[in-house]
């Protein structure tokens, strides 16, 4: 439908060697959903599943 999610880190925490990161997933200026994970990556996909469900999609 065109709707192009951005992600944004929201809070970093733990050693440089484990770092853990919280992402959240902003689409059209709201948070539709976040996710934690020990790489950026991971908690994208994990935002994405939140924003996901939430949405009903």
């Amino acid at each position: 439908v065109g709707i192009t999610p951005t992600y944004e880190v929201l809070e970093e925490w733990g050693p440089d060697h484990a770092r853990n990161f919280k992402v959240g997933v902003f689409i059209e200026k709201e948070m539709a959903g976040q996710g934690e994970g020990p790489s950026k990556q991971e908690a994208q996909q994990v935002a994405a599943e939140d924003a996901l469900k939430k949405k009903g999609w």
